[in-house]
């Protein structure tokens, strides 16, 4: 079943209803319903964003990556067992009863006041730990250090089919309640905020560096665990003949040279993903009219993105009104088989859906969506704006609000 087919089995319940005194006994007995409808006795998930999710809990730390570390093949050879690749805790939601958190005692201390059965033990006993728990002939995995969850069920339930658990997670994941919405609200006005710091020190002499690094010391200081990505800052010398991406991380900032930024924050558990763009000094003509018709553009875009709009709209927009405002279509840079333009967010960086050409799925109220277009001038700079966009009941509204007309910077 698709994530779509698995949300219209999930959304069956009221708003009310999902919103119940309790968001973790909420997800899980939503959860339970989804597994009890396709006949599957249980689902079992390591340490990831889906955990978190379940738990509605952040308070614990853990890798942000969906294989703990790396897919295997991320490492050396010889390496591909690395212990990143096993988890610290599993949890385990029978189709009916009461589900069951398996951890060791290092993270169980982060866990304890949580509302749910926990047993704890050393790391190499919790394969044996959970195994009384594992029962019936199917049972749901999440993606998550799926060898090591695939190597326990081998063990301990050899009987047992498995079947994918993670789209059903992400289908309940894919529109925000409001504790969620309230907690990406925070962290766009955070990434706002380094925004209009940062600004401050993009003088001559700055290096692609120090400027990446004190994005990430903005986080460090607010006592936020983690960054989204690691923060980028694009340069590109007008006339150089530079190309994209190729700029050092010593390289110094200078008149007629433009930046574009992709950066965001980890905080209360959800990310932000933002983007904007400048130039030192005065833009070429061109370049000054383009940035322009990108902010029109996106503007102009957040105006037609409403409830019921399929996603597959957005480069049409996008095009139409950049072509409009002086033929930058020709411009936009965009993956050549997709035509993708953003994605949604939540307490991963990119969630399902992804905007595309291809994309079929329609806006809902209470997704949070991040829209990406980029510029892209030969010889002369590149462009980006990315916005973390609220869809609500009647349109949509813009989290990031950052001062679209701030471009030029002085010398």
């Amino acid at each position: 079943m698709t994530i779509d087919a698995k949300r219209a089995v999930i959304s069956r319940d009221t708003k009310a209803e999902r919103m119940g005194e309790n968001a973790m006994n909420d997800r899980i007995r939503r959860l339970q319903a989804v597994l009890r409808e396709e006949g599957i006795d249980g689902a079992v998930y390591a340490t990831s964003a889906s955990m978190q999710y379940l738990l509605d809990d952040h308070g614990y730390r853990w890798q942000r990556t969906m294989y703990c570390g790396g897919l295997p093949d991320m490492w050396p050879e010889g390496l591909a067992g690395h212990f990143l690749n096993y988890p610290d805790r599993m949890l385990y939601i029978p189709d009916e009863g009461e589900p069951v958190l398996v951890a060791t005692f290092a993270v169980a201390r982060d866990m304890e006041h949580l509302p749910i059965r926990l047993e704890t033990g050393y790391f190499h006993r919790l394969m044996d730990i959970m195994a009384p728990f594992l029962r019936g002939r199917r049972i749901a995995v999440g993606e998550a250090c799926r060898p090591y969850l695939l190597a326990m069920l081998e063990e301990f339930a050899p009987k047992a089919v498995w079947t994918d658990g993670e789209q059903t997670v992400l289908g309940m994941r894919m529109v925000k309640d409001d504790k969620e919405i309230a907690a990406l609200r925070r962290v766009a006005r955070f990434t706002d905020e380094a925004m209009e710091k940062t600004v401050r020190i993009l003088r001559p002499g700055v290096t692609k560096g120090e400027v990446e690094a004190y994005l990430a010391r903005i986080g460090e200081e607010a006592g936020l665990r983690d960054v989204s990505f690691p923060p980028a800052a694009l340069f590109v010398k007008s006339g150089s003949g530079m190309a994209l991406g190729s700029d050092p991380a010593d390289m110094a900032l200078e008149p007629g040279t433009a930046v574009a930024f992709d950066f965001g924050y980890v905080m209360d558990g959800y990310c932000s993903d933002y983007g904007r763009s400048f130039y030192l000094g005065e833009a070429p003509k061109r370049y000054a009219e383009g940035y322009r018709a990108l902010q029109t553009a996106q503007t102009e875009l957040l105006r037609r993105i409403r409830p019921g709009v399929r996603m597959d709209l957005c480069r049409r927009v996008l095009e139409e009104v950049l072509d409009d405002c002086g033929g930058y279509a020709g411009n936009l840079r965009q993956n050549p088989v997709s035509g993708l333009m953003g994605h949604q967010i939540g307490i991963d960086v990119h969630e399902h859906p992804w905007i595309h050409d291809a994309q079929e799925h329609f806006f809902e109220p209470g997704m949070v969506m991040c829209i990406e277009p980029k510029l892209w001038f030969e010889n002369v700079g590149y462009m980006r704006v990315e916005d973390m966009v609220l869809i609500t009941e009647d349109g949509c509204e813009s989290l990031t609000v950052f001062d679209r007309s701030r471009f030029e910077l002085p010398v």
